[in-house]
């Protein structure tokens, strides 16, 4: 799906995956790891910034590899490189899914001093948990949420297809860039819960699956990208609105065409839209910016034909909003973009 392409991630992501680094090996380290992604650093002090997916795959392939830590010293130790492959290939033999996930969190469960996984059948739901393992530990969002996502994908790429979610619950605050958030859980996500859990539906979970080796080289291969962003939630009022408005986006679409769309009322929308904690508009300023983002990163479309394709009336009235957007204007967002390569 093109929508799934050109959505960006907030750059709050990226400070997560440095920090670390930063601490260990300093700012000669996270400058080369920017650059090899193809992310200009003028972007880490603006808080609205955004980076494609292709950039975000990029800088954790390369933080991971500097680290040698799969998991970006985001844990208690390092995950080492090759620690996701024998994990791997310790679940192709397991004859459901079910058992499979059982495994992963014995396997886990070696590797992590701060926190154990548990994992529960739960009203036609296996819930999977992140529990401190003393009192007072410090969640680390990122380190929760690249869980959460891991056993997700994992799960989904041993079925075969994406794998039922009733809901995410993180134990940390909502944070600003909660949209990220909907956008890559599939079901609800919550915030400020006692513990950091995911909620699998159980029948999914019941389900056999065959997986060979040869096939498991190419999501190896691939990672993060496949159990990062293969399984993202289509579900959701504003990944439909998105899905409605990608071909749409230079025309002028109101909230009254995506309800007759979808066969419903512009009041039922609205409240829907309340509920993900967003808006029309919003998801619709969220899709131009994205767009903008990805193309101005990866294409040399003028600024101008650029805006008549986001159906601005000119580039002025562009520029304008991408500046409200990201803190920075199109060129020289382009042009940091340039630089770091």
């Amino acid at each position: 799906m093109t929508e799934v392409t050109s959505h960006t991630v907030s750059t709050h992501f990226v400070q997560g995956m440095l920090a670390f680094m930063r601490a260990q090996r300093g700012d000669y380290a996270v400058a080369a790891s920017l650059a090899s992604a193809g992310i200009p650093q003028s972007l880490l002090a603006q808080p609205d910034a955004r980076i494609t997916r292709r950039q975000y795959v990029a800088l954790y392939r390369s933080v991971a590899a500097l680290l040698d830590d799969e998991m970006l010293g985001l844990w208690s130790r390092p995950i080492r490189g090759g620690t996701l492959k024998y994990l791997m290939l310790s679940l192709l033999d397991t004859p459901t899914v079910m058992v499979a996930l059982n495994r992963f969190v014995r396997f886990w469960n070696l590797l992590l001093d701060d926190y154990r996984l548990h994992m529960v059948r739960r009203n036609e739901a296996v819930r999977l948990a992140l529990i401190a393992r003393a009192p007072g530990a410090t969640a680390n969002p990122l380190g929760h949420g690249l869980m959460m996502k891991l056993i997700h994908g994992v799960a989904s790429w041993l079925l075969g297809r994406e794998i039922g979610v009733h809901r995410v619950a993180f134990c940390f605050a909502r944070p600003r860039y909660v949209q990220d958030y909907v956008f890559l859980f599939p079901g609800g996500v919550g915030f400020q819960a006692r513990e950091t859990s995911i909620y699998l539906d159980e029948r999914d979970c019941a389900a056999a699956f065959k997986r060979e080796k040869h096939q498991l080289w190419g999501f190896l291969k691939r990672a993060p990208e496949d159990w990062t962003f293969a399984a993202v939630n289509r579900t959701s009022l504003s990944a439909k609105a998105r899905a409605f408005l990608e071909p749409r986006i230079d025309e002028a679409v109101t909230i009254r065409d995506l309800a007759d769309a979808l066969h419903s009322s512009v009041r039922n929308l609205t409240r829907k839209f309340a509920e993900e904690g967003t808006g029309f508009q919003t998801v619709k300023d969220d899709l131009r910016r994205d767009i903008a983002v990805h193309r101005l990163t990866h294409s040399n479309v003028a600024v101008a034909a650029l805006a008549l394709d986001l159906g601005f009336s000119n580039s002025a009235v562009f520029c304008r909003a991408f500046r409200q957007w990201t803190g920075s204007s199109p060129t020289a967002y382009r042009k940091g973009a340039r630089d770091s390569e």
